[in-house]
C-alpha cells in the first residue's frame, strides 16, 4: 500500500474511494452517498485545492482516504476530514499512514494544530486518533445531518 497525494486527474479514484466509504459506513460521515454521487468532476477537483487529499493506493483501487483543510478563521489550524480505510486493512497500519501523511502536510503548511471531529460511538476511530497523538479537546457538537454527537480531538504539531 502506498499513501500518495491526490492530484488533478485523480477525480475518478477519489470518487470511487469516497463512495465506497459512504456505502460501507454512512453514519461515520457528515455527508451522504447520494450527495457525493451527484458531484461532478469539477466538484471532485475542488477537493485538491486549497487543502490536500491523500489516497491509500493498492493495485486497481484506492483503499483509504484522508483530507485536510486550513480553518477558515485560523490558518494555524488544519482540519482532518473524510478519513476512511477499507475494513480489510484495518489494524494493518494503513490508518496510521494516512494520518501521518496529513499531519506531515499540516506541519509543512506551518500549522500549529490539527483538529478533527469523530462520532462519539466510533470507538475504533477514536482509538486510532489517540494512538496518533490526538486528544479530546472537551468540545462536543451535534451533527446537523443526523443528530450524532461528535467529539472534537486535536493535537499540537509545533516545531
Amino acid at each position: 500500500m502506498i499513501v500518495r497525494r491526490a492530484v488533478a486527474g485523480d477525480e475518478a479514484a477519489l470518487r470511487a474511494v469516497r463512495l465506497r466509504a459512504l456505502a460501507a459506513e454512512p453514519a461515520a460521515f457528515g455527508s451522504t452517498y447520494e450527495r457525493e454521487l451527484a458531484r461532478t468532476d469539477a466538484d471532485w477537483r475542488r477537493w485538491f485545492s486549497p487543502g490536500v487529499t491523500f489516497i491509500l493506493d493498492g493495485g486497481e483501487k484506492g483503499h483509504g482516504i484522508v483530507a485536510g483543510l486550513h480553518d477558515a478563521d485560523d490558518a494555524a489550524v488544519v482540519h482532518l476530514m473524510a478519513m476512511w480505510v477499507d475494513p480489510a486493512l484495518r489494524g494493518s497500519g494503513a490508518a496510521d499512514a494516512l494520518v501521518a501523511a496529513l499531519v506531515s502536510w499540516a506541519r509543512e503548511e506551518r500549522a500549529g494544530r490539527v483538529r478533527l471531529r469523530v462520532v462519539e460511538a466510533n470507538d475504533r476511530a477514536r482509538r486510532c486518533y489517540e494512538r496518533n497523538g490526538f486528544r479530546d479537546s472537551g468540545k462536543r457538537s451535534i451533527r446537523e445531518r443526523d443528530g450524532a454527537l461528535e467529539i472534537e480531538m486535536e493535537q499540537g504539531i509545533g516545531d
